[in-house]
């Protein structure tokens, strides 16, 4: 469902893909150096509804919390289980799933843990 664009969700829109896998505080954090009378709630909810409009994914990480990407082109994710570094990775292909009157799949979300190069250089020093 496409709502309305406000000028405070293009803003929030507009600090989001300015960060990298940002939490919504973080993006919170940004806008209010940027404007101090911007409210917490107004950039939750904004963030909340670029992500039901399909410009934003919100991201779910064990023991984090959310993060959004505003990168909505099918990618994977590469987190470093030392740094916690997020890193894009390209999609080489879409998983094919079965296809049912059961249920609609309306994201797809594939997560790599390990050792990013920078963590592994430090360990094998």
């Amino acid at each position: 469902m496409k709502r309305r664009s406000t000028k405070q969700r293009e803003t929030v829109y507009m600090a989001l893909m300015s960060l990298y896998h940002p939490t919504a505080e973080e993006v919170y954090e940004k806008l209010r150096a940027e404007c101090p009378s911007i409210g917490r709630a107004t950039v939750f909810r904004n963030l909340s509804v670029l992500a039901e409009e399909g410009r934003a994914v919100k991201l779910f990480f064990p023991d984090e919390v959310a993060r959004y990407d505003g990168n909505v082109d099918g990618h994977y994710h590469f987190v470093c289980r030392r740094c916690d570094a997020i890193i894009d990775l390209p999609a080489t292909q879409k998983l094919p799933l079965p296809v049912s009157d059961a249920f609609t799949v309306e994201q797809q979300e594939i997560n790599f843990y390990g050792l990013c190069r920078e963590c592994h250089r430090k360990i094998e020093q």
